[in-house]
C-alpha cells in the first residue's frame, strides 16, 4: 500500500514540520512577537513543505498519515496548553485543522485525475496568498470590513487576488501549453473567485476552500476556450453587480452576505444551465421585498454564517448537479428548487411565528404553511416548466410542494418541542439539516419512480 521509500520521506517531512513548530514555538517565547505572526510562519512553511508532496509520494496513503499525524498534534498541543505559537489566539478558528484535510484531499483528487500542477498551484495559493494578505491586512488594513468575528480589510484581499493571479498566471505559463492570453484570463478567474471565497470565509474555513476551490476551478477553466472564460468573467461580473443592486439598498446585510449569494449565483447559472440561475434571482427579490428585511425583524444586519445556512443546501446541490450528466437536469433541478422554496418558506414563517406562537400542526400554521408551499411553487417552479417538458407531469410538482410543506413543518415541530428561543442561527442550522434531507429524499424518490436513478449510482 505504501512503498518502502516514502516512509522515509514521512520521516523527512515530519521532522521539517517539528522544527518548524519548534522554531515558531521559540521566536514567541523568546521575542514576544504577536501570536499572527508565529501562526502565519507555521502556516506558510507547513505551506512549502507540502508543496513537496507531488515530488516526494507516490501513494496518497502516505499523504494521509502525515496528516493525521498533524491533526493530532494540533489537537493534543491544544487540551495541553502547549504551543502557544499556534493556538493563543483570542477568536475561534479551526483552520490549523482545516489545513491538513485540504491538504489530503487535494493531492488525492489530483493524485485520481493526473494533475500534480494543479494540486502544486492551490498548495502555494494557500500557503503564500493566504499568508501576505493576512500580514498586509493587519499592517496597512485602514479599509476594513467584518466576516462574523474575523476582521479582514480590502488591502489584504487586494494583496491575495494579486499573489493568486501571479501565482496561477506564471505556474499555468510555465508548466502548460495554455496560451498567453488563456492563462491571462484563466489566472484572472480563479483569483477573483478564490478571493471571493476567502473574503465570506469564517473561523478558519479558508484552509479548507481556497485549495480545493482553487484545485476545482482551474480543473473547469483549464482547457476552454479564450470566448468561454470571457462569458464566465462576464458572468461573474454579473452575478456579483446584481446582487448589489438587489440586496445592497436595503443595507441590512453585511457585504459578505452579499458576496455569498452572488457566488450562488453565478455558481448556479454558470456550473450547470443557465435557467438554474432563475429560482436563486426569484428568492433574491422575494427575499428583499416579502419583508424579510423590515428594520422591526432584524436586531443587526444579516452576516454571511445565515447566508451559508439558508442558501448552503442549495449551493450544495449545485456541486452535486455539475457532477451528475447533463442528461439528468431535470431530476437534478428538482431538489435545488426544493431548497430555496424551503428556506424561503421557513424564513417567512419564522417572522410569523415570531409575532404569532402556534403550535407546528394547528391548523392555523397548516393552512399558513400552504399558502407558503403555493407561493414558492408559482414563483420558484413554475418558470422551469419552460426549460423541461419531464416538470409538466404531476409527480414533480407533488414531490416538490411535499418537499417544502413537510421541510417547513418538521423544522417547526423540531423548533417547538426542543428549545423555540434557539438563536437565529441555531434556527438556520437546523432548518439547513432539515431541507438539505428533505431535499435528497425528493431526488432519490423522484429517481425511483421514473426508473433512471439507478444510472446515476
Amino acid at each position: 500500500m505504501i512503498p518502502a521509500s516514502d516512509w522515509l520521506h514521512i520521516s523527512w517531512v515530519a521532522g521539517a514540520i517539528f522544527a518548524l513548530m519548534a522554531g515558531a514555538e521559540l521566536w514567541f517565547v523568546l521575542g514576544k512577537p504577536p501570536v499572527e505572526y508565529t501562526r502565519k510562519l507555521v502556516h506558510l512553511g507547513s505551506g512549502f513543505v507540502s508543496l513537496s508532496f507531488g515530488f516526494l509520494f507516490s501513494s496518497h496513503w502516505s499523504v494521509l498519515i502525515l496528516c493525521i499525524l498533524f491533526v493530532a498534534l494540533m489537537l493534543a498541543t491544544r487540551s495541553l496548553g502547549f504551543l502557544k505559537a499556534v493556538h493563543a489566539i483570542r477568536r475561534n478558528s479551526y483552520g490549523v485543522l482545516y489545513f491538513p484535510l485540504a491538504t489530503y484531499l487535494t493531492f488525492l483528487l489530483s493524485w485520481l485525475a493526473g494533475k500534480p500542477l494543479f494540486y502544486f498551484i492551490a498548495i502555494a495559493v494557500l500557503s503564500t496568498s493566504d499568508t501576505i494578505a493576512a500580514l498586509v491586512g493587519g499592517r496597512y488594513g485602514f479599509n476594513q470590513y467584518q466576516t462574523e468575528g474575523d476582521r479582514k480589510s480590502l488591502e489584504g484581499s487586494a494583496m491575495f487576488f494579486l499573489s493568486c493571479y501571479l501565482i496561477v498566471h506564471v505556474t499555468l505559463l510555465l508548466g502548460t501549453d495554455i496560451s498567453r492570453i488563456n492563462s491571462v484570463l484563466a489566472a484572472f478567474w480563479v483569483a477573483l473567485l478564490a478571493t471571493l471565497f476567502e473574503a465570506i470565509s469564517i473561523r478558519g474555513a479558508d484552509n479548507f476552500w481556497i485549495p480545493l476551490g482553487t484545485f476545482y476551478l482551474l480543473l473547469k477553466i483549464a482547457n476552454k476556450d479564450t470566448s468561454v472564460i470571457l462569458t464566465d468573467l462576464t458572468a461573474l461580473a454579473a452575478s456579483v453587480v446584481i446582487s448589489l443592486l438587489v440586496l445592497l439598498p436595503k443595507r441590512k446585510l453585511e457585504h459578505t452576505a452579499i458576496a455569498g449569494i452572488g457566488l450562488l449565483l453565478y455558481s448556479s447559472s454558470r456550473l450547470l444551465e443557465w435557467n438554474w440561475g432563475i429560482p436563486v434571482l426569484t428568492a433574491m427579490l422575494l427575499f428583499n421585498f416579502s419583508g424579510l428585511l423590515r428594520e422591526k425583524h432584524l436586531e443587526r444586519k444579516i452576516q454571511i454564517r445565515v447566508v451559508l445556512y439558508s442558501l448552503g443546501a442549495a449551493a450544495i446541490w449545485v456541486v452535486v448537479g455539475n457532477l451528475i450528466p447533463a442528461r439528468y437536469e431535470y431530476i437534478k433541478v428538482l431538489p435545488f428548487l426544493t431548497t430555496l422554496g424551503a428556506m424561503l418558506s421557513i424564513g417567512w414563517g419564522f417572522i410569523r411565528n415570531r409575532v404569532y406562537p402556534e403550535t407546528p400542526w394547528a391548523l392555523t400554521a397548516l393552512k399558513y404553511t400552504c399558502f407558503r408551499t403555493l407561493w414558492m411553487t408559482v414563483l420558484l417552479f413554475m418558470p422551469q416548466l419552460f426549460f423541461y417538458s419531464q416538470l409538466h407531469r404531476p409527480v414533480p410538482l407533488l414531490l416538490y410542494m411535499a418537499g417544502i410543506f413537510f421541510a417547513d413543518r418538521i423544522t417547526a415541530t423540531w423548533l417547538f418541542y426542543t428549545n423555540p428561543n434557539r438563536t437565529p442561527i441555531g434556527k438556520m442550522r437546523i432548518a439547513f439539516f432539515v431541507t438539505l434531507t428533505v431535499a435528497n429524499t425528493v431526488f432519490f424518490v423522484y429517481g425511483r419512480f421514473i426508473s433512471e436513478i439507478a444510472e446515476l449510482m
